[in-house]
């Protein structure tokens, strides 16, 4: 990724998808992507930030300012790699999936930490471990607050054997534990999967895996009850944990084609998701998205998207959301490092119960200008 600074500016008709009329916003703003690359031997260390700087206030808007900053390390070996990641972001809560903390966006701090280590055992078989952990802080709710501040840690090993030139076989587990800070809620989930990657050409690929997933929801909350004292009875309150749980497959299925003209992504997802909510979100995603160049200046990118996500709130409650996306941009390479883009999208939203729509049609103009990347040796 090469550093870009880009002007922006956006017209939504409901940017911060509330429930009235006569929302429209139209915003304007500074990007800033900045990657800077040590490259050594064995060694190579990532910096990269990303910044938009806009008019727009607060972050109950999908055009709400961010601040992104990652670092990244990688160690090489002859049959190896070990890399460590690390981030810390602040954006809206509309940024993920279209989230409110009860009737708006709200500001979203976000802390990562990812350490994987890959390595080959044969010619023909791989061994890669994960553990990640992100810990999510929303700001104050307006109305009845329906996010929770949480963290969330996975461990992820994964075994992979070449079959042949074009097929692999993967075996993959994950173990996972998703706390609410203020220690109310908790799920711990576990799942087991086999996958399946195809290259059916030079240009077309598939790669799928499916399993199955058991989580453990719990709520540690109080009851009141009458008991009995040496002065008489009173009410006291007694720890109470009531306990759920979410079994079920999980499956990630993803269609690639990588041609000179164009190129083509379709995917379909079943996870279990950390969204914020008290316990671990079922969540199902679909999407289409591709790129096609007219000329060696002019691309087009439709992508199409479908998200259904149960969100629990308590043991025996869930709130349905269902977000529908399309967008189509267009862009135009004026110059070798300047690009014009214009971005056409819609997003409609469901959520129930109570059921209730919001939408907002957006319209998106980007002049950005690529530099060379900062690279020490």
């Amino acid at each position: 990724m090469d550093p870009t600074l880009g002007i922006v500016t956006d017209y939504a008709s409901n940017p911060a998808l509330l429930v009235v009329s006569r929302t429209a916003e139209t915003n304007g703003a500074l990007l800033i992507d900045a990657p800077t690359t040590y490259n050594g031997d064995a060694f190579e260390f990532y910096l990269m930030p990303s910044f938009r700087l806009g008019d727009s206030h607060g972050y109950s808007s999908v055009a709400s300012d961010y601040e992104h900053f990652n670092v990244k390390t990688e160690f090489d070996s002859e049959r190896g790699m070990f890399t460590a990641a690390a981030g810390v972001a602040r954006d809206s809560s509309l940024s993920q999936d279209y989230l409110t903390n009860g009737a708006t966006g709200v500001r979203r701090d976000t802390l990562t930490a990812d350490l994987n280590w890959d390595r080959h055992l044969s010619e023909r078989a791989e061994f890669d471990t994960d553990v990640s952990s992100q810990q999510v802080r929303y700001g104050q709710s307006i109305g009845t607050p329906t996010l929770v501040d949480f963290r969330y840690t996975s461990v992820s090993p994964t075994f992979t054997l070449n079959t042949s030139e074009k097929n692999k076989v993967t075996l993959a587990a994950s173990v996972d534990l998703y706390q609410s800070l203020d220690g109310t809620t908790d799920s711990r989930s576990a799942n087991l999967q086999v996958g399946f990657s195809r290259q059916f050409s030079e240009i077309w690929s598939l790669t799928a895996t499916a399993g199955y997933s058991r989580s453990l929801n719990r709520l540690n909350t109080a009851q009141e009850e009458i008991v009995g004292t040496e002065s008489g009875p009173t009410i006291a309150l007694i720890p109470l944990t009531v306990e759920s749980s979410q079994n079920g497959t999980v499956y990630l299925a993803n269609l690639t084609r990588q041609g000179s003209r164009w190129n083509l992504n379709a995917s379909a997802s079943r996870q279990l998701t950390p969204t914020g909510f008290a316990y671990l979100s079922l969540q199902e995603v679909y999407e289409i998205k591709a790129t096609y160049a007219l000329t060696a200046r002019w691309s087009l990118t439709p992508d199409v998207r479908y998200v259904k996500s149960q969100n629990p709130t308590q043991p025996s409650e869930v709130t349905d959301y269902t977000v529908k996306y399309l967008g189509f941009s267009a862009s135009w390479r004026w110059t070798e490092q300047l690009t014009l883009s214009v971005n056409a999208s819609r997003v409609a939203e469901k959520i129930q119960p109570p059921t209730y729509y919001v939408s907002s049609n957006e319209l998106t103009i980007t002049l950005s200008r690529q530099f060379n990347h900062i690279k020490f040796h």
